[in-house]
């Protein structure tokens, strides 16, 4: 489990907790709700799951305002998915660090999103002449 958060507020520990508290009441519900042949996780696997999971705090870029978490998540997300290998393994976790990105660019994102936005919403209304764009 990996934390990054760009506000520096939030309890790792805590984050880490309910993460934790939510897997195993989800396993719980899923023993007695779901067919044995149906779960997706097999009772040895989750057994051993809670030990194998590796916990950590990572330090990324801080946003600059109380605005842009939202932009913050989805930058991390963004740039995760186009850097991290198929299987993240710890040694892997180089990738990231306060230098990871400039928070310009995760604010940036705002830009982005509301021009792709504009053009969805042009886009329909060519397509569909009774739809009204503000």
């Amino acid at each position: 489990m990996l934390h990054l958060d760009s506000l520096g507020l939030h309890s790792s520990s805590l984050v880490f907790y309910n993460i934790r508290s939510f897997l195993e009441e989800e396993w719980n519900y899923l023993k007695q709700e779901v067919a044995p042949s149906d779960l997706p996780i097999g009772d040895k696997v989750w057994s051993q799951l809670p030990s194998r999971i590796n916990e950590k705090k990572i330090q990324v870029p801080q946003q600059k305002n109380d605005s842009d978490c939202g932009l913050f998540v989805l930058y991390f997300m963004k740039r995760f998915i186009e850097e991290a290998p198929e299987r993240l393994r710890k040694r892997d976790l180089v990738m990231f660090g306060k230098s990871w990105f400039i928070p310009e660019e995760a604010s940036g994102l705002r830009r982005k999103i509301r021009n792709i936005l504009i053009e969805q919403f042009q886009s329909a209304a060519t397509e569909y002449p009774s739809f009204r764009t503000f």
